[in-house]
């Protein structure tokens, strides 16, 4: 992938994040912290409460409520939190098959370098609704798979068997829908965020 392709990916990428309910806040619209390296000790504090987060919940169902039960805590270190869930090379190699994990992690990795990648409820959204589909139901278009975005259809024969594709909702008191994010999964022992990955391709 040349470094123009790259840039194209990143920005559709960032840009669809950045979108209403279609994904993650851009970090202009938490609270301004500066990019990881120039933290204060509290946000250096929160990045480890992040990370015990991630890794902390089974990789179930309940597991999954648990951790993003985190995002909707009074005081929430959004970026923090969300920085947990970024996906290493292994992460996206248990995820998807080589030839769309290699292109993810070079559309990815610029996203969350510039800290465009945020996962966050909007104010008074404090339940969280989730559904899931695993590689196997996405390909055959059973079980949850109609809850996913269309676009898990269009990568479902580049998805690694037997992994559980998560797309959860952070929503007000009795309301049904709110900002919705999708990709997430429990690979390598711990939760990590894979969102959109046909908008890679």
């Amino acid at each position: 992938m040349n470094r123009a392709m790259k840039t194209a990916g990143f920005g559709l990428l960032a840009l669809t994040f950045a979108l209403g309910a279609a994904g993650c806040q851009p970090k202009a619209a938490e609270d301004a912290a500066g990019p990881a390296a120039a933290a204060p000790p509290a946000a250096a504090a929160g990045a480890t409460a992040g990370e015990a987060a991630a890794g902390s919940h089974e990789g179930t169902e309940e597991g999954a409520k648990a951790m993003l039960a985190e995002f909707v805590k009074p005081g929430a270190d959004h970026a923090a939190l969300s920085k947990a869930l970024r996906p290493d090379k292994s992460d996206l190699e248990a995820i998807f098959e080589a030839d769309l994990a290699a292109k993810a992690d070079a559309v990815y990795g610029p996203a969350w370098d510039s800290g465009d990648l945020v996962v966050a409820p909007k104010p008074g959204q404090t339940e969280v609704k989730l559904s899931s589909a695993t590689s196997e139901e996405i390909k055959s278009g059973t079980g949850a798979a109609a809850d996913l975005p269309g676009g898990w259809k269009q990568v479902a024969d580049k998805l690694k068997p037997g992994v559980r594709f998560y797309r959860f909702s952070f929503v007000e008191p009795g309301k049904d829908s709110g900002m919705a994010f999708d990709g997430l999964v429990h690979v390598n022992g711990h939760w990590r965020i894979a969102p959109k990955p046909w908008r890679v391709l």
